[in-house]
């Protein structure tokens, strides 16, 4: 009865009432509660009074940036690189703490009592003296010393484990962000280069516009083709529009990845030898190289190792003995007692501790069960993640392949396009042709340079990925 009542006040003390949650949904949090977090998250950043220069702001905007810079304002200011440098300290302290669990133990204490004991009954007759009242002062000092301890020995091995995964985990992250600023970085230049060519393109498109308006003054013109020239500008409006939108989105990108307000940014270049490499590569050989290089996957690999020495250590403390030795000093000065006088006493012990559990001996019932599929499942992520780092390393190895096919297409394009406007152009200065055919031959150049300059934009952040699943430092940029 008493463990159903129990329960039942426990299962109605989770619900929370629909009051309550209204409240909290139209008044939101309470001002009172927002100034006292404020005021102690403000003595707690006291601590590191560099963060907020660091870490928070953002620096004034620096002109153009080439993305070597980009690239070292972000390993300077960037968040998440300095978390995961912490990181690293963090698991230094937690090994050292394990460590210090196989170190001695040692301990001073002091007590100081007040006995006030009375002899009610007893037929000793050294006991009846009645009623009586005395301090008594104990220091004592301890040292434990463990001897045999198998949970303690698998907590060192997990913590250097884990210390380890922790300084991987940092160059994975590092890895990241440079991928992500040059990512970002090639985004922008190819946003503001389309931009810049879709104006191009509407104002060979006013050329053309103006020549209709010429050949309708002359009566030869086709009423239709200006509003459909006119159309056709007002859509590259909208693309010019939107692909600013694009820019901006990735400067954004950029100045919440190194901290430093973007407005411009350096043009890119395109390597050339990465385009002509792009054909040897073999995608065999790129997955073999990025489940050994790619410190994702050594992270992952690291996380299996640290829950099988979390197993282990689970398994020992919950059945392996545990033998500890100690020594104990106990100094005692008592004012009197019950036999009347006082007494100074000091005591050494010297011992030994075997502790063997049989059953639930920590009433927590057996971690090493939790342990163990703990374990399990890090495994599987460890699996899956390996499984889509080869998908995404085959899935860019072809991507690179078709958009390099697509680069060399495009440039034969925008030659071709180039020698036609070019002839074009000559039959005009000779009579033979008008303004308004010469426009559109270099409206089909400017869309073929468009094309041209999007696929070479397309397969650089394709050849970037690439770099980045296989474990290749970007630090230096391109």
């Amino acid at each position: 009865m008493f463990t159903f009542g129990l329960g039942l006040l426990l299962g109605c003390s989770a619900q929370v009432a629909p009051e309550r949650l209204d409240t909290l949904l139209n008044e939101g949090v309470d001002p009172a509660l927002v100034e006292r977090t404020e005021t102690r998250l403000n003595r707690a950043m006291r601590r590191n009074p560099d963060g907020e220069t660091t870490f928070a702001a953002l620096n004034a905007p620096a002109g153009a940036m080439p993305p070597g810079l980009l690239v070292q304002t972000a390993l300077e200011r960037n968040s998440r690189i300095a978390a995961a440098a912490a990181g690293i300290a963090q698991a230094d302290a937690e090994r050292m703490n394990a460590i210090f669990g196989y170190l001695p133990q040692v301990t001073v204490g002091g007590t100081y009592d007040i006995v006030d004991q009375e002899v009610l009954q007893s037929d000793n007759v050294v006991f009846q003296s009645g009623r009586t009242r005395y301090p008594v002062m104990r220091l004592t000092a301890r040292i434990n010393q463990p001897i045999v301890d198998a949970s303690r020995i698998f907590a060192i091995t997990y913590a250097s484990s884990a210390r380890s995964r922790a300084e991987v985990e940092y160059l994975a992250t590092v890895r990241a962000v440079v991928y992500e600023v040059l990512d970002a970085y090639v985004v922008a230049a190819q946003s503001e280069a389309r931009a810049r060519a879709l104006r191009q393109r509407m104002s060979i498109l006013n050329r053309q516009i103006n020549a209709q308006a010429v050949l309708h003054d002359q009566g030869l013109g086709m009423p239709s083709e200006p509003l459909s020239l006119r159309s056709e500008r007002a859509s590259i409006a909208s693309e010019e529009a939107l692909e600013m939108a694009r820019y901006a989105e990735a400067l954004s990108s950029l100045a919440m990845l190194t901290g430093t307000t973007i407005t411009q940014i350096a043009p890119v270049t395109t390597p050339s030898a990465a385009i002509a490499h792009a054909r040897n590569l073999n995608a065999d050989e790129l997955v073999a190289r990025g489940l050994r290089e790619n410190p994702i996957i050594m992270a992952a690999a690291l996380s299996v190792v640290g829950a099988e020495n979390q197993r282990r250590q689970a398994l020992a403390s919950d059945f392996g003995p545990v033998i500890n030795a100690y020594a104990l000093l106990e100094r005692e000065d008592r004012e009197a007692s019950r036999f009347g006088g006082g007494s100074l006493t000091q005591d050494m012990t010297f011992g030994a501790q075997l502790t063997v559990p049989l059953f639930n001996a920590r009433g927590l019932g057996y971690e090493s069960r939790v342990a163990g599929a703990r374990l399990q499942r890090q495994t599987l992520d460890y699996h899956g993640l390996r499984r889509q780092l080869e998908t995404d390393i085959r899935t860019t190895h072809e991507r690179m392949r078709q958009l390099a096919t697509a680069v060399s297409q495009s440039s034969s394009a925008v030659g071709q396009a180039g020698a036609a406007a070019r002839s074009e152009r000559t039959r005009a200065e000779a009579g033979e042709s008008s303004d308004f055919a010469v426009a559109a031959r270099d409206l089909r150049r400017s869309q073929a340079a468009e094309r041209q300059a999007f696929y070479q934009a397309e397969y650089l952040r394709a050849w970037l990925r690439m770099q980045y699943l296989t474990g290749v430092d970007l630090r230096s940029g391109f």
